[in-house]
């Protein structure tokens, strides 16, 4: 399947009309139900939107012929269990692959032998020396790492939230150019930048 397909112009356009709404979402409106769980809640849309802008991610599919999507914790499973679960509802493939979930501590992300994730959401705020070997993770195996938490992006997460006047993506340049990541101009272009001199 290629980007110009009927079906993926689509999907784009429709991806395109909800980051427009997303947009337009002023920052207060994060302050409904928790401010933690509306964050997690909005992370996992962008979330959602980048893992389909990685232009890559069919390179890391795993033995079963599935892309595993990884919701890391650090001691505590029980919201990356439902953000697995609300991942699952309405997204079952990517460009034709299937996607499966799973629940995992960073501790058995690292040291899994043959552990093959194709992306990293974080479902709990990690220790600053747990989001450094993530960091590091990412950046070795060429994966997406997305975080929701305040901060995780500019201690070099690769994707997160920027909550300012509006609701956007947050993408830290610095560790997208060390991955070696090819991610699709639609999301950068509404993606805040940081890392490379503008922020």
């Amino acid at each position: 399947m290629t980007w110009r397909t009927p079906s993926l112009r689509r999907m784009l356009a429709a991806q395109l009309t909800a980051f427009a709404l997303m947009l337009s979402m002023p920052s207060a409106s994060l302050v409904a139900q928790t401010f933690g769980d509306r964050r997690a809640h909005v992370g996992l849309k962008l979330f959602r939107t980048l893992l389909t802008a990685d232009m890559g991610i069919h390179e890391r599919i795993d033995r079963d012929g599935q892309l595993l999507i990884v919701f890391a914790h650090a001691d505590d499973a029980r919201d990356a269990s439902k953000h697995a679960s609300d991942l699952a509802v309405d997204f079952a493939g990517i460009r034709g692959h299937p996607v499966r979930t799973d629940v995992a501590t960073t501790e058995q992300i690292l040291g899994k032998n043959g552990y093959r994730p194709a992306a990293i959401f974080l479902s709990q705020r990690l220790e600053e020396s747990e989001v450094r070997r993530l960091v590091s993770y990412g950046i070795d195996h060429r994966i997406v790492v997305f975080s929701p938490f305040e901060g995780d992006v500019e201690r070099g997460i690769l994707g997160g939230i920027s909550v300012e006047a509006t609701v956007r993506p947050l993408i830290n340049m610095k560790t997208l150019a060390a991955s070696g990541l090819a991610i699709k101009d639609f999301y950068l272009k509404v993606a805040k930048h940081y890392g490379d001199g503008s922020d």
